[in-house]
């Protein structure tokens, strides 16, 4: 694959990691990490910077990334890619805002129909599967991967529907003229005919013009019939108050109650703030979360887990198992 530096490379963090077919170019400098490609790889694979510059694609920069993340961390990056934000730890938010998403599952399954069976295809479709689609924030990322994964992956399990998918409702202030709000999530029942939305508020939502234009989603909502949930960071870190609120969801959906041992409600409760834990050590940035794993590994072997500053995560969430 054709690689050059240029002044378009020159802002960019280093080192850069590039693809090579040959392996005498693989050569490892200070600036650039060679990686080699055997064989041909699909057209879309690609996309052109300037003239004998290419980049990996987003369909398969995540075949590349793969054997060096957790499942968790390639589902995180998974969502950003098919959301609508990008992380930049320069920016004030830490990241900025994009009209669509850079890829979509179908044209990574698609990607990945064409690479057939190579390294980090199987572990971006087991992480396909557990990333969302639309995702606004890092924030709602990860809460909608909270609320969506299987308990074994200390998630809650409930049916995440969708995020920011445009809801036609009635405008109360415009004459019951027809209108559209997008809610962050949506939870469905488990036969998918009763809905709950719930919005994450960050600080911006504390500004005059933003409580207005909350109060009028909600009450919209309200007249659908669609229950809005509202959740802060205070909230999203209070274990004890996320349990609560999802058992009130469930109840309103109409979810089953699920009876179980008190070892096994422990052992989920466990996990489920192991998964907060390992989430909010998700940047975006870094993707140490290997690294992290080792590390628990090496103090478990010593018996000095206490040391570590991470509880132990179940091992699904490394794709081990």
């Amino acid at each position: 694959m054709p690689f050059a530096m240029g002044s378009l490379l020159d802002g960019l963090a280093k080192p850069l990691h590039a693809l090579v077919s040959d392996r005498r170019a693989a050569l490892e400098t200070p600036t650039i990490h060679a990686h080699l490609q055997s064989g041909p790889l699909p057209d879309e694979s690609a996309i052109s910077l300037s003239e004998g510059v290419l980049c990996c694609s987003p369909e398969h920069v995540v075949v590349q990334l793969a054997p060096h993340l957790t499942v968790i961390e390639l589902a995180y990056l998974l969502s950003e890619l098919m959301g609508t934000y990008a992380v930049n730890d320069a920016m004030e938010d830490g990241m900025f805002q994009r009209d669509e998403p850079l890829t979509t599952p179908d044209r990574i399954l698609r990607h990945l129909g064409k690479l057939g069976r190579c390294a980090g295809t199987g572990m971006v479709r087991r992480a396909l599967a557990l990333a969302c689609v639309r995702s606004g924030s890092p924030r709602e990322t990860k809460l909608a991967l909270r609320l969506g994964l299987r308990p074994g992956l200390g998630g809650y399990n409930l049916n995440v529907l969708s995020l920011n998918e445009p809801t036609e409702v009635q405008r109360i202030c415009d004459g019951m003229s027809k209108g559209v709000r997008r809610p962050d999530i949506l939870i469905a029942s488990p036969d998918g005919r009763l809905v709950a939305a719930l919005e994450y508020l960050g600080s911006k939502h504390d500004e005059h013009v933003r409580l207005v234009q909350d109060a009028n989603r909600t009450n919209e909502l309200k007249a659908m019939g669609v229950s809005e949930y509202q959740i802060r960071k205070e909230h999203y870190d209070d274990l004890d108050y996320m349990d609560g609120l999802v058992r009130i969801i469930r109840d309103e959906l109409g979810y089953p109650r699920i009876g179980m041992t008190r070892a096994t409600a422990r052992k989920r409760r466990e996990a489920r703030d192991e998964l907060r834990k390992e989430l909010d050590a998700i940047d975006g940035v870094t993707w140490d979360g290997l690294k992290r794993a080792r590390l628990r590994e090496g103090a478990a072997e010593k018996g000095n887990e206490a040391d570590w500053a991470y509880e132990e995560v179940p091992i699904e969430v490394y794709g081990l198992d």
